[in-house]
């Protein structure tokens, strides 16, 4: 607030001045301390120290081992239009409902697979599938939902096939097949 000295008005008191000055030189004397404390060479960062509980990188699971082993499971087992024989409902899995969406076509690229290669013409279904089948693996495939489910180790409406069986294993083997993004 101004004051009057002599009829002329003032700026700050002398008090006000003081503490806006103290004020400003604290600022940017902790600023200057933190920037000059930042890098290892100078007032930026050279290195990161990930600390004890660090991120690793997304990956990309085999796309082609997906197709010629992964999907056939899925498939062989009707994950997708679900087994009213095993008390599914009709319209009720994976073509139809939930997150987990795969969609139909035929034939399966898997049929034109030699060994794990599949053929070149990979039709847009097959690529969705893989796409979100990806999405639910994980690289350490006992915390998968694409193995943790059809198991009967998390939440599904039944155990599609048991955790020690060749389609689990199969699982599996695609979290060991990935390359980092």
């Amino acid at each position: 607030m101004p004051l009057e000295k002599n009829g002329r008005r003032v700026g700050f008191s002398a008090i006000g001045q003081r503490t806006v000055a103290l004020a400003a030189l604290g600022f940017f004397a902790g600023t200057a301390a933190t920037v000059a404390g930042c890098g290892d060479e100078g007032p930026f960062p050279t290195t990161v120290d990930p600390g004890d509980d660090f991120g690793i990188a997304d990956v990309v699971f085999d796309e082609a081992y997906f197709y010629c082993a992964v999907e056939p499971v899925l498939f062989a087992r009707r994950c997708g239009p679900g087994d009213p024989g095993s008390g599914d409902a009709p319209g009720g899995c994976h073509f139809n409902v939930t997150s987990f969406k795969l969609t139909d076509y035929s034939p399966l690229v898997a049929e034109g697979c030699s060994d794990l290669t599949p053929p070149e013409d990979i039709p847009t279904a097959a690529r969705q599938n893989y796409q979100t089948s990806q999405a639910r693996m994980k690289r350490d495939p006992e915390l998968a939902a694409l193995l943790n489910r059809p198991t009967g180790e998390a939440v599904h409406p039944r155990v599609i096939f048991d955790a020690d069986s060749d389609e689990a294993n199969t699982i599996r083997e695609w979290a060991t097949r990935f390359s980092s993004q």
